[in-house]
């Protein structure tokens, strides 16, 4: 694979944890020491990502001291229209190198080389803007998977223009949605996955989010899906999307009919646009139902019902 970049995201609030989890000693070394380990192995250039100053200060002298290596670290742009991971995301892509970004949040602390080999081994052989996990009852891990480097700034950048113009009425601040708006991602089973490799095992691509879950892990509890229905696809989409920015031009696509059709209902509060916005979330949510991938399907049928407010439950049934 041609030159690969990493972003590890170290910017969340760990509300649930109880304590900034970047800086949490896990079995000898702390979670942000995990990433940058895992991330020099794939000799790439690697990017911090961090909420605040006081943190990426902390972040450079514990990386300098434990590992002495300095990586830049990004403080998160708060004039950028996101929030949360995708206002991370944006901060530091411009600033990354060559075709491919491996993104990884640091409270994945199992997450390691041969997890991410794999996913570069998916990238190579299926041709795609982006790998992304899939758990067996179709939750995704956006947060570890590979990217295409251009055509992920380049939709961030579109987002971010709809999200500054929208504001509290831009729906899409989740990370999921750098996927969805891609032109084509695989969507790939941990489970096929770790078939194939003796090496790897479920909890390489699990999420700490409390201290219980640690506790699991160290007793032997790993909480795998039930359900096993999702199976590894490739998701292709054609969108020209409306700049908002530069408004000329009509959309075309699934998607980016949606965003237009929201747009102008977010500007105008007619219903009709928001009946016609509804009507192409719909189709796009559809085609993720199609092949097994229900919570992509849902999630967005949810915050679509969400953000329209009360007064349209007629409208988006």
């Amino acid at each position: 694979m041609e030159k690969l970049s990493c972003i590890i995201l170290a910017g969340g609030e760990s509300k649930r944890f109880g304590e900034n989890k970047a800086f949490f000693n896990f079995n000898g070394k702390s979670f942000i020491e995990r990433a940058v380990e895992t991330a020099l192995k794939l000799n790439g250039d690697i990017i911090i990502s961090a909420r605040e100053k006081e943190s990426a200060e902390r972040y450079g002298n514990i990386l300098k001291e434990k590992l002495n290596i300095c990586p830049p670290v990004i403080v998160d742009d708060k004039n950028c229209g996101f929030i949360g991971p995708l206002r991370g995301i944006y901060s530091c892509i411009k600033h990354v190198k060559g075709k491919y970004v491996l993104i990884m949040e640091c409270d994945a602390p199992l997450f390691n080389f041969s997890a991410a080999n794999e996913l570069i081994k998916k990238m190579e052989k299926e041709k795609v803007k982006a790998v992304v996990p899939l758990w067996p009852d179709s939750t995704v891990e956006p947060l570890l998977g590979i990217y295409n480097i251009k055509k992920t700034a380049e939709i961030l950048e579109i987002l971010n223009d709809y999200a500054l113009n929208l504001k509290k009425n831009f729906p899409f601040m989740d990370s999921v949605n750098i996927s969805r708006f891609l032109p084509s991602v695989y969507y790939c089973n941990i489970l096929d996955i770790i078939r194939k490799n003796s090496d790897l095992k479920i909890e390489f691509f699990m999420n700490i989010n409390s201290k219980e879950d640690i506790e699991n892990y160290l007793a032997g509890k790993i909480n795998t899906p039930k359900k096993k229905y999702a199976k590894s696809v490739k998701i292709r989409k054609s969108n020209r999307f409306f700049d908002v920015k530069n408004p000329s031009g009509k959309p075309s696509g699934v998607l980016a009919n949606a965003l237009y059709y929201w747009w102008i209902y977010s500007k105008t509060g007619n219903y009709i646009y928001l009946k016609k916005s509804y009507g192409y979330f719909k189709k796009d949510a559809d085609k993720y139902y199609t092949y097994g991938l229900d919570f992509m399907g849902g999630k967005l049928i949810k915050t679509v019902r969400c953000h329209a407010g009360a007064l349209s439950k007629e409208i988006c049934k």
